[in-house]
């Protein structure tokens, strides 16, 4: 397949819950396939082309989802044609949401090893084939690995690497003092090429294919935000490992998206208390508890997107800090 022909598109209506990974039932062949999820911003074009040009990188799949316009995002620029691996395109499905977005394009992954990558999130040189030759090796194949998350300024960006989100570590953020806290980028940086972390950031994450898909890929039941946090819980509680790369890094470059920052806070609150009542009420933390902690999340996120402006279009998009 050419990377410029439009061979192997496909409209990404279909159910994006997990089962029948994969259309044609194809089995995973070597190589990484690189998922991302588009919904506007020029930004992704330089990550487009570094990944077209990087050999570690076997295919590139976008998930367009954009409401309207054409297939092909014109704020993209042209189609890239030429050498580079082949870049097919998902699109059709409308606004599902970021995991079920990244759910659509990894059925259409043929490689077996999977990279979510944020749209706006560039691996420097070098970054993912040193990333692949740090992972462990079959038959352990039950992990997930974060790289270093730098941003615009080149400082270590807030949710590259995290505990686990409990209600007390956001209240934590929120007062600060000696509380636990859910950001971890604070704290000196590992020496190790690869350490255990209880979760990283949705905007970078590599791990095998077949192991998203034994976990059920992303709970799309969370439309944006804290999907990455249940996800990394998903991982551990199957046995797997989340691992941070500290050495490894990516820029995170934050790209505009066509909606207000009110819209991305209200699905930041949305996914707040799923993730506490999914995650933490099971386990017997009391429903008061965990309204306190939501109350106090979102009453300061609410707060910040008001008196920055945040009813105006258009939005940082995706900060992964929640």
């Amino acid at each position: 397949m050419g990377p410029g022909d439009g061979l192997g598109d496909r409209t990404g209506d279909g159910a994006g819950d997990g089962a029948g990974w994969g259309p044609d039932g194809r089995s995973a062949q070597p190589g990484l396939s690189v998922v991302m999820v588009y919904y506007g911003g020029a930004e992704a074009r330089p990550v487009l082309d570094a990944l077209r040009a990087e050999p570690a990188v076997a295919e590139v799949i976008l998930v367009n989802n954009l409401e309207s316009g054409p297939p092909w995002p014109p704020a993209l620029g042209p189609r890239p044609e030429g050498d580079g691996p082949p870049l097919r395109l998902v699109h059709g499905q409308g606004n599902v949401g970021f995991g079920a977005g990244c759910n659509r394009g990894v059925a259409e992954a043929r490689g077996d090893r999977l990279l979510l990558l944020n749209p706006d999130c560039l691996p420097a040189p070098g970054t993912l084939p040193a990333v692949l030759a740090l992972a462990p090796r079959p038959p352990d194949e039950a992990w997930m690995i974060g790289a270093r998350l730098l941003g615009p300024d080149g400082q270590e960006q807030v949710g590259g690497r995290r505990n686990a989100g409990t209600p007390g570590q956001w209240l934590g953020e929120a007062f600060g003092g000696r509380f636990a806290r859910v950001n971890r980028h604070r704290e000196p940086l590992p020496t190790a090429d690869l350490v255990p972390i209880p979760a990283i950031s949705g905007a970078f994450m590599l791990m095998p294919t077949a192991f998203y898909r034994r976990l059920g890929g992303f709970d799309e039941r969370y439309f944006l935000h804290f999907e990455d946090l249940a996800l990394c819980r998903a991982v551990w509680r199957a046995g797997g490992r989340v691992l941070f790369a500290p050495h490894r890094t990516a820029a995170h470059l934050k790209s505009r998206s066509p909606v207000s920052g009110l819209f991305v806070t209200r699905h930041k609150i949305r996914g707040c208390w799923r993730y506490f009542t999914t995650e933490f009420r099971p386990e017997g933390a009391p429903r008061w508890w965990l309204a306190l902690a939501w109350a106090v999340l979102s009453g300061g996120l609410l707060a910040k997107t008001l008196l920055s402006g945040g009813w105006r279009r258009p939005s940082a998009a995706r900060a992964r800090s929640a």
